[in-house]
């Protein structure tokens, strides 16, 4: 069971999108590989099947805030948000509010 909101990573590098929906997975395309990310911490991979539905996947292992934080702050230097260095997710909620924010920006 998939907790929303959510956020996608991508697997080739692309940085991150939030979702509030699995319909709103499917906007983005996803391909194999890429992972999303829930308001529990679980993580899924996600995959295509047949007829282009989507499959997730969950993932025995909890989110690494460590490799989180790393992503993201790639993430937010991407996007031209200064000051990177400092940014610090303590939560996966936190992590999702902060993918959403950005989108604003």
């Amino acid at each position: 069971m998939i907790h929303w909101p959510a956020i996608i990573e991508f697997a080739d590098g692309q940085g991150y999108a939030w979702v509030a929906s699995a319909e709103e997975v499917a906007e983005h395309r996803p391909r194999d590989g890429d992972r999303l990310l829930d308001s529990s911490g679980q993580a899924h991979l996600l995959s295509q099947q047949t007829g282009d539905e989507l499959y997730c996947q969950p993932q025995p292992q909890l989110v690494s805030l460590l490799e989180l934080n790393a992503g993201l702050r790639e993430y937010a230097a991407s996007l031209g948000v200064c000051c990177t260095s400092k940014l610090t997710v303590r939560t996966l909620a936190e992590a999702i509010a902060l993918v959403a924010w950005l989108e604003q920006q």
